[in-house]
């Protein structure tokens, strides 16, 4: 490198460093103050004194600043609790739960194999309620008053019930008794047809097709409408030909009067002649 490059390079070394020790012209100055604005200083919050003159860990400082540069635990960002999933929380917590042996009294509320159906009231251990039952909302925990009000209304039902199975019995048997003939023996347990179904059947007596007892309750209903014939508990439990040989497994394949008994309630039953004849 030669004289002449060599004062060429410290001129320009010496034009960069006097460019950079200038001041800023007012131009400048006044964009930057239009770009940034001033900053406000927020005051951290207070923090809460115990009795014994330090803060308490919820409200130490630390945890606030923490608090207050990531948004949690503020109102701003803090997630807003369900107003549904709080009361029902509330109303399980204030139900006086009712215990034995050691186990809890829950009412379900949906039907879970080994434990109980929908409305059943059942004994569990509080592990079950509260980490299976509760967090899948498949069952509650109900108080004596509920249990006391619950049998209440179940044994009026079951009262009404027995009323009318009651009631069904006494209208069978005022029809039985308008149908005695002089056919009727002395010797017989039962007389008079209560109910009497007509089917399409050969010169010997052979139905074509049989009746079977779901078509027996059917037709009970059908002649005795004001009667009651609903609930799981009403049944034909017995049907016998007139050699007494019994016949409810198998489909009523003859004409005849057969001998039936039907379970209308708890403790109800009613025994009955039904007479099957060709069309």
């Amino acid at each position: 490198m030669n004289f002449t490059t060599r004062l060429v390079l410290l001129a320009v070394v010496a034009c960069s460093m006097a460019a950079a020790k200038s001041p800023p012209s007012s131009s400048s100055k006044n964009k930057a103050a239009s770009t940034y604005s001033k900053a406000s200083f927020v005051p951290p919050a207070a923090p809460t004194i115990t009795k014994a003159g330090w803060p308490s860990a919820a409200n130490h400082p630390s945890r606030i600043q923490q608090q207050i540069a990531t948004g949690y635990g503020t109102e701003l960002f803090g997630r807003k609790k369900n107003n549904a999933a709080a009361s029902s929380s509330t109303k399980t917590a204030a139900v006086p739960p009712v215990t034995k042996n050691g186990k809890i009294q829950i009412k379900m509320l949906a039907s879970v194999p080994q434990i109980g159906q929908a409305g059943d009231i059942v004994f569990v251990s509080s592990a079950v309620f509260q980490n299976q039952l509760q967090r899948q909302k498949k069952a509650r925990l109900i108080s004596a008053e509920e249990v006391a009000l619950i049998e209440a209304e179940k044994q009026q039902q079951e009262a009404e019930a027995t009323q009318k199975a009651i009631d069904t019995k006494m209208m069978m048997e005022e029809a039985m008794l308008e149908s005695i003939g002089e056919e009727c023996s002395t010797d017989q347990d039962i007389c008079g047809v209560a109910l009497t179904m007509a089917r399409k059947a050969g010169p010997e007596g052979n139905l074509f097709g049989g009746i079977n007892p779901k078509m027996i309750m059917d037709e009970l209903a059908n002649t005795f409408p004001d009667g009651s014939w609903e609930g799981k508990q009403v049944k034909l439990t017995d049907m016998k030909d007139s050699d007494g040989k019994d016949v409810k497994k198998k489909d009523i394949k003859h004409t005849g009067e057969y001998t039936c008994v039907v379970k209308l309630g708890n403790d109800v039953d009613v025994t009955f002649i039904l007479s099957v004849v060709a069309e």
